[in-house]
């Protein structure tokens, strides 16, 4: 059986090297800098998170020269977008040791982060706007639907387990949220984009949800989005002892685990601005 995504490719050698040595060194100064990290810092990667999603769209439009092309496929984008964060975050923390002002830092970064982040979806909104399919509905309706049922479900937890929510009030809705919208996006592709699923395991969990009476009325999507979001809360409740606990590594892993949701979320939300499927 299909494990991997169907555009999973290495790099060739040389950027593969370069990939890896730079995030070893970059991982390396990272923790020589032992820059603060805690919850906020879920919050200020999250736009970074996007960041791959949208440098992973633009190198399948096809908008990258060939030489850098290969920086961007994947998984080559993951080590990209790191070097990129850890880069910045660096040079953040260097500025915040000089100037004295180092709780600020954190900050900065989700600042910075954000400020990068709108300049790609201006640009993409650029070079879509005189394409014959350009339409920013899906991508506003999934991401309006995606806060909707994020706070749902943040609030469901605050009501059943309270001190849940208040030990992750931060990392928990940014992990709740970014597998809502990879949900909520991947559904409206398979429902009413058009598009085709190049990820096994969602492709076999919305083939099974084809094959249900429910298929005709509630497309395949919504199955996806239910098992995402019962993962998202599960992880949440099950590792919420664990951030209150060991608030730097638990930070560093619920921003992993948000992360495999908000890039591939964003992949999906700058493809349907101009969909060409």
């Amino acid at each position: 059986m299909q494990i991997l995504p169907t555009s999973f490719a290495l790099p060739p050698l040389p950027y593969l090297v370069v990939l890896l040595g730079g995030a070893g060194l970059v991982t390396a100064l990272l923790s020589a800098a032992e820059p603060e990290i805690d919850q906020r810092a879920v919050v200020s990667l999250l736009p970074w998170m996007a960041i791959g999603g949208a440098f992973h769209a633009f190198e399948q439009l096809g908008l990258y020269p060939p030489l850098y092309e290969p920086l961007f496929g994947t998984p080559a984008v993951y080590l990209t977008t790191f070097l990129l964060t850890g880069g910045v975050w660096l040079a953040l923390q260097a500025v915040g040791i000089v100037r004295g002002n180092e709780d600020t830092v954190v900050r900065n970064l989700g600042l910075v982060g954000t400020a990068i982040f709108v300049v790609l979806v201006v640009v993409r909104i650029w070079q879509s706007v005189a394409q014959p399919t350009f339409s920013p509905v899906w991508p506003a309706v999934s991401l309006i639907v995606a806060l909707v049922v994020t706070a749902l479900v943040v609030l469901a937890i605050s009501l059943w387990r309270t001190p849940v929510f208040v030990r992750t009030r931060y990392a928990g809705p940014v992990v709740v949220f970014a597998h809502a919208l990879d949900g909520v996006s991947t559904a409206v592709g398979a429902d009413v984009v058009g598009a085709s699923e190049q990820s096994p395991l969602p492709r076999l969990i919305m083939e099974f949800a084809g094959q249900l009476p429910t298929a005709d009325l509630l497309g395949v999507g919504w199955l996806f989005l239910l098992v995402k979001l019962v993962i998202a809360a599960a992880i949440v409740v099950s590792f919420n002892r664990y951030l209150a606990d060991e608030p730097a590594e638990g930070a560093l892993v619920f921003s992993l685990i948000a992360a495999v949701g908000m890039g591939p979320a964003t992949n999906n939300l700058f493809l349907f601005l101009a969909p060409a499927f």
